[in-house]
């Protein structure tokens, strides 16, 4: 059993860490696995004066989505997938005056001394801001760089010296192959000798993003809805995203990205309906109300077209429940241009700079 590593613990293995060059040995796409303090895997991806630890399946999920994504992604969709991601960050500069207060106070207390560049360190929560460290983290940080100043010595034995490298020669050892079906990444975890180090298949088909599913529970409600009758030909865009700037939520203690949810009429070019939350996964059904409170103000539609990946999940069910088709809508220029519109009414009273005292009023 290790004792919980210190202030001191962390700053000694980052200097170890910054003093090894792992980034001329590691490229940003050999994904390191490293299992944290609870068991849960991290996979570390290293690059010039950083790492970042992507933490469980929802990390792993992030990472293979932002490098698999398509170009053709709608613009908004491809931003929020930097949102997206769950990591534990480090971050190596040389300049001081870059570091905040808080990471001063910190480096102080350390009594670490660093020659060159200096940390900062933080966890990047699903569609939050990213935001300074816990106990937890701390704790894995350090069993974190420990373990990847051990995998530049471990990995050297098999010829892996520079980012060119392969590590062919480590799975040829194991007797084992890479194919289009199957691809490894080393795994390390700590033990009563130092760390172990074994193969992991890198199960990427396995992950994916699952969002939330709304379906009448309430028959009576359902019935009410399904016998309501609809305006012939009557269409609805539905779009869900995430805002691209953070605010301070009353759920969390880091700032949070919210889930915005837009209804439009493309017929009479109307937005009808905007909505936020903080966190989606409890509060989607606040959307579907606000939904079903549309149909019975205005009518119900014959069809929803979905964009953004929420929205067919959340919407596919309940649709047919009620007797309206619920389909994938086509990309078009016009979706796009609502969405930035709408950031744009949104943020930019911000843009006037931090000491700005001017009165803005919104009617939202």
């Amino acid at each position: 059993m290790h004792a919980q590593p210190s202030i001191k613990d962390l700053y000694e293995a980052a200097k170890a860490y910054d003093e090894a060059n792992l980034p001329d040995v590691f490229s940003e796409s050999d994904l390191i696995c490293v299992i944290g303090q609870s068991g849960e895997p991290y996979y570390v991806s290293i690059v010039s004066n950083a790492f970042a630890a992507y933490k469980g399946e929802a990390g792993l999920t992030g990472y293979l989505a932002l490098a698999f994504s398509d170009d053709d992604d709608p613009t908004y969709e491809a931003m929020e997938l930097d949102l997206a991601q769950e990591c534990l960050l480090a971050i190596f500069t040389e300049d001081l005056d870059e570091l905040e207060t808080e990471d001063r106070k910190t480096l102080t207390a350390s009594g670490v001394s660093f020659n060159a560049s200096v940390p900062q360190f933080r966890f990047k929560k699903q569609y939050h801001y990213p935001w300074y460290i816990e106990e937890s983290d701390r704790s894995d940080l350090t069993l974190i760089m420990e373990a990847l100043v051990y995998a530049k010595e471990y990995f050297g034995r098999y010829g892996k010296t520079k980012q060119s490298d392969s590590l062919i020669k480590w799975l040829d050892e194991l007797g084992l192959e890479e194919s289009d079906k199957k691809e490894y990444v080393p795994c390390l975890e700590r033990d009563e000798k130092g760390f172990s180090v074994t193969a992991r298949v890198l199960q990427d088909e396995s992950y994916g993003f699952i969002f939330p599913q709304a379906f009448f529970t309430n028959e009576e409600r359902q019935l009410h809805f399904k016998r309501m009758k609809a305006q012939p030909g009557k269409i609805l865009y539905y779009i869900t995203g995430i805002l691209p700037n953070p605010l301070m939520g009353t759920l969390d203690t880091r700032p949070v990205y919210p889930t915005f949810a837009l209804a439009y009429d493309p017929q009479t070019d109307q937005i009808l309906n905007l909505s936020m939350v903080e966190d989606y996964e409890s509060e989607h059904p606040k959307f579907v109300g606000e939904l079903l409170a549309l149909f019975e103000e205005r009518g119900k539609v014959q069809a929803i077209h979905c964009y953004g990946k929420r929205t067919l999940p959340l919407l596919e069910k309940i649709g047919p429940q009620m007797g309206v088709m619920v389909v994938d809508g086509v990309s078009n220029e016009r979706v796009d241009q609502l969405v930035f519109e709408m950031f744009a009414e949104l943020f930019e009273p911000h843009e006037h700079g931090p000491h700005c005292d001017h009165d803005h009023d919104h009617d939202h």
